[in-house]
């Protein structure tokens, strides 16, 4: 297995077709007939969300634009929104927004930004355009494109910067936010190893710590992690993860160390105990939640229901489909990454999904999550439009698969995936 590095900001391993990438070998190309003609542009602002353990975030720069660079354009302001995950992609994709639309950059923001719990950590100039290419050169690194309308954010591709190793590792630890429990670095070192961003690993960990112990592995999502405290001081912890990747899922078992040096935690041995396959139906029994769901029917134009949700979800991730519109609404932080059991999605706070067949279905992980959800609802203007139908409790997710797959009655697609017989 080859390994491309990416500075201190990004590393995967992989192999394209056996060649060995080198970071010398991955560049933004300087040059050409605009190399002397940079565009003229008067940094305002940026930002980067504090979300890089995640390993997703973005980076948010604002421009004046004057000279050339402002010519036919509604107005010489440039937001730009830079959408970056670290394992697989580099910069996935790209936003630029000209003049001072509130609505606009509102929904460019919830779109960016919605789905992370972020913070947002203020960039200098030289750190923001650091940032856009190093992670341009990971996108190339990965053999991917980069977004479209590359020539909006050229110049700052283009630009000359550098950042000295302290300034990039102290960067770095900004974009990580504040660890404050033993269970959120175990939970984060374990994710960044699997996912194979060893960097970010490192990061975490004291110089000696070995991170690379799972030579046989693809990048890997952590699906779920359970951490056992130790029983006594200076003992270790254990951490049963499953994982999921190209090949199916697996467990490993782990064996950690965390040392506190002057409020400051990191990891200070790491060891795999053991790791071997599960099957799908294994690792269904280890990922089960209950999930809470509440079916309304709706009463009159399904648009009154629609307008009243836009408006009071405007943070949520919303997808339209062929069967309806999904609202996703998400945690305001990731303070959920503290838990003894951590679980993918568990940043979801709840959904919503307004079908074709006049249905508002509701979910939610916890039954305090469903009854404040179900309350709002009676609170909501469009409550007299909302008929209350029915109410489950599935031993395992269904609803988001179902806003995936099906567009029909969700009563009729429970009593069909329950088998049961239609009266």
């Amino acid at each position: 297995m080859n390994y491309i590095t990416f500075g201190l900001f990004g590393t995967h391993g992989m192999g394209y077709n056996d060649v060995m990438l080198k970071k010398s070998d991955l560049r933004v190309i300087r040059g050409g007939a605009l190399s002397s003609a940079l565009p003229d542009e008067n940094f305002i602002a940026a930002y980067a969300t504090d979300t890089r353990l995640m390993g997703v975030l973005v980076v948010y720069i604002k421009w004046q634009l004057s000279g050339l660079a402002g010519v036919g354009r509604k107005s010489r302001t440039l937001h730009q929104f830079f959408y970056v995950e670290t394992t697989e992609e580099g910069i996935e994709s790209y936003r630029g927004i000209y003049g001072e639309d509130e609505e606009e950059l509102r929904m460019a923001e919830q779109a960016m930004l919605g789905g992370l719990g972020a913070g947002r950590v203020a960039l200098t100039m030289n750190e923001a355009v650091f940032l856009v290419q190093r992670y341009a050169e990971m996108t190339h690194g990965f053999g991917k494109m980069l977004p479209d309308e590359v020539e909006e954010y050229d110049f700052v591709l283009r630009r000359e910067v550098a950042l000295g190793k302290e300034r990039e590792e102290a960067l770095f630890r900004r974009l990580c936010g504040d660890i404050v429990s033993e269970n959120q670095l175990i939970n984060y070192f374990l994710m960044r190893c699997f996912a194979q961003d060893f960097f970010a690993a490192r990061m975490l960990a004291a110089d000696d710590v070995d991170c690379e112990q799972l030579p046989d592995s693809l990048s890997s999502t952590l699906c779920r992690n359970e951490i056992m405290p130790p029983e006594k001081e200076e003992a270790l912890y254990i951490c049963e993860s499953v994982i999921e990747d190209d090949r199916g899922y697996r467990i490993v078992l782990s064996e950690i160390e965390v040392s506190r040096d002057q409020g400051h935690l990191s990891i200070s041995s790491f060891e795999v105990a053991s790791k071997f396959a599960i099957t799908p139906i294994e690792a269904a029994m280890k990922l089960a939640r209950v999930e809470y769901v509440t079916v309304y029917g709706i009463a009159g134009p399904v648009v009154h229901v629609l307008n009243e949700l836009d408006k009071r979800y405007t943070e949520a991730m919303q997808t339209l489909s062929e069967g309806g519109k999904l609202y996703i609404c998400f945690k305001n932080d990731n303070s959920f990454m503290n838990g003894k059991v951590y679980l993918l999605n568990d940043d979801v706070k709840e959904i919503l999904y307004v079908t074709v067949e006049n249905q508002l279905i509701v979910g939610c992980y916890t039954l305090a999550g469903i009854k404040r959800l179900e309350d709002a609802l009676a609170r909501s203007r469009v409550s007299r439009r909302l008929a209350e139908i029915a109410k489950y409790e599935f031993k395992e997710p269904i609803l988001y698969d179902y806003t995936m797959s099906y567009g029909g009655d969700f009563i009729r697609y429970v009593d069909d995936i329950m088998g049961f017989e239609n009266e």
